[in-house]
């Protein structure tokens, strides 16, 4: 499928593939002295002294959900002003949105000027902007520094490993560590210092809809899995029946016995261990409902559940809590326009959902829930679609959240920009830390210790000092 080319796109016309982009990355990584440590562990989220990370405990909750495979967010959130339109109506060719049919955000232009619209399929997260419930922050990725395209193509600038790997982005996004190949996340490093004197019998503050994940490993703690069903574990249905009391019984029996084999007795100690977990998170959850109508979808339904986990969270006795839930399938290729409308449209309806149920349950104001994406794409077409780019805009919601803004410097759109390197692809201009600083000091975390979570955060202050981007209401 031949690509679609803009006239007068320098880099285009240098046939600036996605391997040769690679390759630059690669090279320019090796010509700033960085080299890649893989899956490291040690003295991970610690000072160098070892110092833990002081949290505050209080009332908290963080849902992170993940649009695993690189969503295309500048067709999710587009300038309407008319100069800034008819630049990404250029740029975008057959994949821009006519602007009629963008659902307009009130009361906000930037300081450039623009005005903006959303994807015509997300109306729920139109409503929740214009009643300042959510915004978004624009343009922004993993990076160790910032980045200026001159600095790109002389080799003089640290680049995240693997720029433009799923592999690799992904990972960067759950550790904000993008110099590096680690299976630690910032909310693994939250656990272990909240959660150090832990029995091995309780249930993690870290939570997934999703399995396994690096963003909650910490050195010490990893994620309890549950799904949208609640946990997982065995049910003995009716504890009034006898065969069911004999069943138990059995299990019990089996569970607690001491074997000489070390596999066996390791195994059985830790379905125990799960079993009871399981049963402590359904003693909790019996009787948390929520009369918010929920979509008939995955991720509504996971949503549904978190809304009732952090309800139970004094049952559970985990007062601060996070959620991971991963939504597969952004990586269009092909398609793009059609896949992209059904696929927002589940999240909008989700996201629409789970604040309603927040506000239902009167616990609105201890949650926020943020989004991201391996990285944005290219604003070029490569037909029916696009490849993988950098920066992107993404999403932020909740009632500490200031709502109705879009944070950070929304890119020009104009291809051969000053951030464009090639095809469209944006160096971000706001780095994960920026947001994820904000977000762990609303969690609990002291400014002192950011460097701690996030090691290259020092990078992106401001005239030496750490600000917010203001994202959190103060």
């Amino acid at each position: 499928m031949s690509k679609v080319k803009t006239p007068g796109h320098a880099l285009v016309q240098k046939e600036l593939s996605r391997r040769k982009f690679l390759q630059h990355a690669g090279i320019a990584m090796a010509g700033s002295g960085l080299f890649m440590s893989s899956y490291s562990g040690a003295s991970l989220f610690r000072d160098s002294n070892g110092a833990p990370l002081n949290i505050t405990r209080q009332d908290r909750a963080m849902v992170f959900i993940m649009l695993d495979g690189g969503n295309d967010s500048f067709n999710m959130l587009v300038p309407t002003s008319d100069k800034h339109y008819a630049e990404y109506k250029q740029s975008r060719s057959n994949l821009a949105h006519n602007k009629a049919d963008l659902l307009g955000l009130d009361g906000f232009t930037d300081k450039s000027g623009r005005t903006f619209g959303l994807h015509p399929s997300m109306k729920e997260v139109q409503g929740l902007f214009n009643n300042q419930k959510l915004s978004f922050v624009a343009n922004i990725g993993p990076m160790i520094e910032r980045v200026q395209k001159e600095q790109f193509y002389a080799n003089s600038v640290r680049l995240p490993v693997g720029l433009l790997s799923h592999a690799d982005q992904f990972r960067h996004w759950q550790t904000s560590r993008p110099g590096e190949r680690v299976n630690r996340g910032w909310f693994g490093s939250l656990a272990d210092s909240l959660q150090s004197g832990a029995a091995a019998s309780d249930i993690p503050m870290n939570i997934s809809l999703a399995g396994s994940n690096i963003m909650q490993d910490g050195l010490k703690n990893t994620s309890y899995a549950i799904t949208d069903k609640g946990s997982i574990g065995m049910v003995f249905k009716d504890q009034d029946a006898e065969f069911d009391r004999i069943l138990q019984r059995g299990v019990d029996s089996i569970l607690n016995r001491q074997y000489s084999d070390p596999f066996k007795q390791t195994y059985a100690a830790q379905t125990a261990r799960s079993q009871g977990q399981h049963e402590t998170f359904s003693k909790a959850l019996n009787g948390v409902n929520v009369s918010t109508a929920f979509s008939d979808t995955p991720l509504s339904q996971q949503l549904r559940m978190v809304a009732r986990t952090i309800k139970a969270s004094s049952a559970l006795q985990l007062p601060q809590q996070t959620f991971f839930i991963r939504y597969i399938g952004w990586d269009h290729h092909d398609e793009l326009l059609s896949n992209q409308a059904g696929m927002l449209k589940i999240v909008s309806q989700a996201l629409g959902e789970f604040q309603s149920a927040l506000d239902e349950l009167s616990i609105a104001d201890k949650v926020v829930t943020f989004t991201g994406s391996d990285f944005g794409r290219t604003l070029t077409s490569n037909g029916n679609g696009t490849d993988h780019g950098w920066g992107g805009n993404t999403m932020v919601m909740g009632e500490p959240v200031q709502g109705g803004q879009v944070f950070g410097e929304f890119p020009s759109l104009k291809l051969d920009s000053d951030l464009d390197v090639g095809d469209g692809v944006l160096i971000p201009t706001t780095s994960t830390d920026e947001l994820y600083g904000e977000l762990a000091m609303w969690f609990g975390a002291r400014e002192a210790d950011l460097p701690k979570l996030f090691p290259n955060i020092g990078n992106f202050y401001r005239n030496g000092a750490y600000k917010p981007l203001g994202v959190i209401q103060s």
